[in-house]
């Protein structure tokens, strides 16, 4: 028997039969490995896609997921976004619990002072720089930090402590209570004498405003709605009635010093000894010991002085500045005020009814303080001018029409004037075209041994007195020419003195000029006036320190006049006779002039005059029958813008 195992029945086959081809079969995955793949696949499509979105750039809008505090602004336009931040600032309010009742306040209402103000511009820039970095990664990264986990832009603002501080402190003034120490009682019956009693001191309440302060600037950062609950703190009294006990006595005794007369700038006034009496009170010292003195309620005290004060101060006034041009078309320095000094009568006030010794019964006289303008002459302009550095007068009195004229001409022309440091400033340059279309009219003047009508004559007041302001101001002479003449004019100072010949400057278009230099390092400022006859340039600039002086000056070699002189006219009926000059000796003259400079250094400068004698000269109308009269004294070849002066009028 054959115990072999049969062969599998798919290897039988028929004797004879070709063999059969073996089918290959692939093995299938798993059904839950197919769909995997596939949702993986749809989500990289779709994260592909969300990216995408998040990180493209869109246009001039600011990028998803952006918002402003809690202001969503994300995919909204600057407008758009500066419309949504308006709207949430408008309808922000701050909350306040007091004392049982809640109160609102507009942090950037309209009121002359907000308590605080929002930058939305700032906001705005800063949302629609999101995802805008030069750097292409870093921008693309800030996107989509955006878009997916959202980003928060703070909304800058500024608070006013001190206007949030007055405002709390009008809303809850009511709900407060101040401290309020002990104080006297004093009572005056019929013949003066004062009654005293002490009344207990009481424990107040107060706001604490600092917390509240500090809480309003936590909700402002975090634009919060949030209540802020107004802390309140005990207020204890400084002076208690056991301090004042000890002090009824010193109370009488002051009171006997009363009524007191007060005076200030000529007003007179009397403080009643029941108005002392409510002055006085107890005072707390600032030292380690704390002691409790007799003293005067200074907020009483203080509000019935400025009350006082309304009466005697006088306002100070604004410098005022305009330049237009070159030329300073308006200055009006700053000028100040004055008003009672308040502390200075609290101590005047003091030592009257506590010092040693009593007063004997006088008045006393308040201190006045002065009060600076608001704008002063130097912050007014440009050029730091602050100060007058030198004055220069001359009078006119006994000028003709004319002449006067063109003083207030020459003057107008010359108000006004700025001179660069390093400067040198020429007097006719600043006068210009002097004729009758610059306003000047005909008057005499002195020229080719002559005197006969011009334009501008009278000029030469102008001449002398820039020379004195120069002279005044300490600054160097580059040009001068004293008159060919003694012209009585310049022999006068502003108030009409007699001063003596030296201190003149003639001036004639085109020669001679006169000119200085500003060696002051600042701008000078060339003011003009006049006062009746009197002429007056002032030098605005700034002080370097110098000092100027000027010797009186000494006359010597006095030379007689000539004989009279006639000179023919038509203007005259034929022999008809008009003087026109009085005679006048020659002399020469001279002073010193001196300027001492901040650094010591000391420059002096002998500055001579030189004057010809001057005949009477008169004018005779011209007989057409007779011979030419002789030309007279002959000229020194120097012109003068002034003849009217020789007159001696």
């Amino acid at each position: 028997m054959n115990d072999q195992t049969a062969p599998p029945a798919n290897m039988l086959r028929a004797k004879g039969a070709a063999p059969r081809r073996r089918k290959s079969k692939k093995r299938r995955p798993p059904v839950s490995l197919r769909t995997v793949a596939v949702f993986l696949l749809a989500l990289l499509f779709v994260g592909i896609g969300v990216f995408g979105a998040l990180g493209a750039v869109q246009g001039d809008a600011i990028a998803k997921g952006v918002r402003v505090n809690e202001v969503a602004v994300g995919g909204m336009t600057r407008e758009q976004a500066a419309s949504a931040l308006a709207a949430r600032v408008a309808a922000f309010r701050l909350t306040y619990a007091f004392a049982g009742t809640k109160t609102q306040i507009d942090p950037d209402s309209d009121r002359a002072r907000p308590v605080a103000s929002y930058d939305l511009d700032g906001a705005l820039k800063g949302a629609l720089d999101v995802g805008r970095d030069v750097n292409a990664l870093r921008a693309l990264a800030e996107r989509l930090n955006a878009g997916m986990f959202g980003s928060t832009v703070v909304l800058p603002y500024k608070l006013d402590r001190n206007a949030l501080r007055a405002l709390l402190e009008q809303k809850f003034k009511s709900g407060a209570k101040a401290a309020r120490d002990a104080h006297f009682i004093i009572s005056i019956d019929g013949s003066g004498s004062p009654t005293v009693t002490v009344a207990a001191a009481e424990e107040g309440m107060t706001v604490d405003y600092d917390a509240v302060v500090a809480a309003t600037d936590q909700r402002l950062r975090e634009f919060s709605d949030d209540v802020v609950n107004v802390p309140v703190k005990k207020d204890k009294p400084e002076v208690l009635q056991k301090d004042l006990e000890p002090l009824v006595p010193r109370v009488r005794e002051a009171l006997s010093r009363g009524p007191l007369t007060l005076t200030a700038k000529g007003e007179t006034w009397t403080v009643s000894v029941r108005t002392l009496a409510d002055w006085l009170a107890g005072v707390r010292a600032a030292d380690a010991g704390g002691t409790v003195s007799l003293g005067l309620d200074r907020d009483k005290v203080e509000t019935y002085l400025a009350a006082r004060a309304t009466s005697i101060a006088t306002p100070a006034k604004n410098a005022v500045f305009e330049e237009k041009d070159g030329k300073v078309t308006v200055f009006e320095p700053g000028i100040d005020g004055d008003t009672l000094d308040i502390n200075g009568s609290l101590r005047l006030l003091e030592h009257a009814l506590f010092g040693e010794p009593a007063p004997t019964g006088e008045s006393l006289e308040l201190p006045i303080v002065a009060v600076p303008p608001a704008i002063t002459t130097e912050a007014a302009n440009p050029y730091g001018i602050k100060e007058i550095i030198g004055i220069g007068s001359t009078n006119f009195m006994g000028s003709p029409k004319n002449r006067r004229h063109n003083i207030a001409v020459g003057a107008a022309s010359v108000d006004g004037s700025l001179i660069g440091p390093g400067e040198t400033f020429s007097l006719l340059k600043v006068l210009g075209k002097i004729d009758g279309t610059t306003g000047y009219l005909q008057e005499l003047v002195i020229k080719e041994n002559k005197t006969k009508p011009e334009y501008g004559g009278g000029l030469c007041q102008i001449g002398s007195t820039t020379f004195r302001a120069v002279l005044a101001s300490g600054l160097p002479v580059v040009e001068r020419r004293n008159h060919s003449y003694r012209v009585p004019y310049y022999e006068r100072d502003g108030d009409g003195s007699t001063i003596g010949p030296g201190k003149d400057a003639t001036i004639y278009d085109p020669s001679p000029d006169f000119k200085f230099l500003n060696d002051t390092g600042h701008h000078i400022l060339i003011k003009t006036a006049i006062e009746g006859n009197k002429l007056s340039f002032i030098f605005w600039g700034v002080s370097d320190g110098r000092k100027s002086e000027q010797t009186k000056a000494r006359v010597y070699n006095i030379v007689p006049p000539p004989e009279k002189k006639v000179v023919e006219t038509e203007d005259l009926k034929p022999g008809e006779e008009k003087c026109t000059e009085h005679a006048h000796v020659g002399s020469d003259a001279v002073f010193t002039y001196t300027v001492t400079y901040a650094d010591g250094t000391v420059k002096k400068e002998d500055i001579h005059s030189h004057y010809k004698p001057w005949q009477e000269v008169c004018l005779v109308g011209k007989d057409p029958n007779a011979p030419p009269a002789g030309s007279g004294t002959p000229d020194d070849g120097v012109p003068s813008s002034d003849a009217a002066g020789a007159t001696g009028n």
